[in-house]
């Protein structure tokens, strides 16, 4: 007689009568966690979810078969969904029963449905549909809940961003002497800074990368109380171009509050700190061409990490360059097709590392992506997207 091999010979039968009564076994575990969660639940994380599908609430309403009246009335925190239909939501939106309920995310602590994540600083609101906005700000919350949690394991580099309240009628000086001032504060040596990103992180502001699903957010950033976020997009964009938006929204967090997110004037200031932070006057001025001699122009570009564009705009700033030269410039670029793609590819983008690194780290205390998405609520799928997207995509070659 031949021997049952081992691997079926030790695999438990499960009859008809047992499956069913595992099934009810989960089913009865899923209404508790339904009725805990119900019990606690957090009208802002039912928004959250929903703005981070992209969805509306006709559509989730269809798919958990109640009206959107009643979602709007959970969303305002006007009634509260019982535990079966707190479950059909959970399902419709494919979260964990469990993010629906207040517990020690800050997203879920924090129980006013208008907190200080529901805004942030974006280059122009016109642009962006509320739709997309909403789901940026939603993986905002995301990464502040990802950060607060490893924050508790590992310690993460102190928040060390000097603030400068700035009026939007300030003069146009300000953010060169604010630009200057973080450099020397953080001791960044002259000229080129080599990595935008890694100075941000170093000093305590969580930077992340992800596609908000449409090209018109390149960048923005949520003054977040325990630690700021930046979110870069995930869209291939150019390396100059991202430096810029990462110093940019640096600008932002040192300067602004977010009662003023989105307008002309405080988008342009925080164009000048980034300039400035990037290209300090008494570093570049001197290099800066006052014709515009492109292949100077693209040597200036390799060596400080930003746009011919940016340069031009310096050197005008500076008053290197004439503002007629300028103009001319301008319409030479645009005639060439250079105001879109430019000559003279940087490569990738930097990337950031933060994140990838707390969890490497933390991985040793029993850490995972499983256990963050227990621990925080949002779902595991999207913890390990906005990760693998936060990271060096290129293979490491080891010698």
């Amino acid at each position: 007689m031949t021997d049952i091999p081992a691997f079926f010979s030790e695999r438990p039968i499960v009859t008809r009568e047992a499956a069913v009564s595992l099934s009810g076994a989960a089913e009865a575990a899923g209404l508790e966690a339904a009725i805990a969660a119900s019990a606690l639940f957090s009208a802002r994380r039912l928004r959250l979810a929903r703005e981070s599908r992209k969805l509306t609430q006709v559509a989730v309403a269809l798919d958990a078969g109640i009206t959107s009246a009643a979602i709007s009335q959970f969303e305002k925190g006007d009634s509260r969904p019982s535990p079966q239909t707190l479950a059909r939501l959970a399902l419709a939106l494919d979260f964990p029963v469990h993010f629906f309920a207040a517990g020690t995310a800050p997203s879920s602590r924090d129980p006013r449905l208008d907190g200080p994540g529901d805004q942030g600083f974006f280059r122009s609101l016109r642009s962006i549909s509320v739709t997309d906005r909403r789901r940026a700000l939603a993986l905002a919350q995301l990464i502040r809940d990802i950060a607060d949690r490893l924050s508790e394991s590992i310690r993460l580099p102190t928040q060390d961003i000097p603030r400068h309240p700035t009026s939007v009628d300030a003069s146009h000086l300000i953010p060169e002497e604010y630009a200057a001032q973080v450099r020397d504060a953080w001791n960044i040596a002259r000229g080129p800074i080599p990595d935008v990103v890694r100075t941000l992180e170093r000093r305590g502001i969580v930077c992340a990368r992800y596609h908000a699903g449409t090209h018109a957010v390149d960048a923005f950033s949520v003054p977040f109380p325990e630690r700021p976020v930046i979110v870069l997009g995930d869209d291939k964009a150019k390396r100059d171009r991202e430096r810029f938006s990462a110093a940019h929204e640096l600008g932002h967090l040192v300067m602004h509050e977010l009662d003023g997110a989105g307008t002309k004037g405080i988008e342009n200031q925080a164009d000048r700190f980034a300039a400035a932070f990037l290209m300090p006057a008494a570093d570049i001025r001197h290099e800066l061409p006052a014709t515009p001699v492109w292949s100077e122009l693209l040597a200036l570009k390799r060596r400080w990490g930003v746009s011919i564009g940016a340069l031009l705009m310096r050197a005008r700033t500076l008053a290197v360059m004439p503002e007629a030269t300028y103009v001319q410039a301008i319409r030479y670029m645009s005639m060439r097709g250079w105001r879109t793609s430019e000559p003279g590819n940087l490569g990738a983008g930097e990337s950031p590392q933060l994140l990838a690194l707390a969890v490497a780290t933390a991985r040793q205390s029993g850490i995972t992506v499983t256990t963050l998405s227990a621990q925080t609520g949002w779902p595991e799928s999207i913890i390990g997207e906005v990760l693998a997207a936060s990271s060096d995509p290129r293979p490491q070659l080891f010698i």
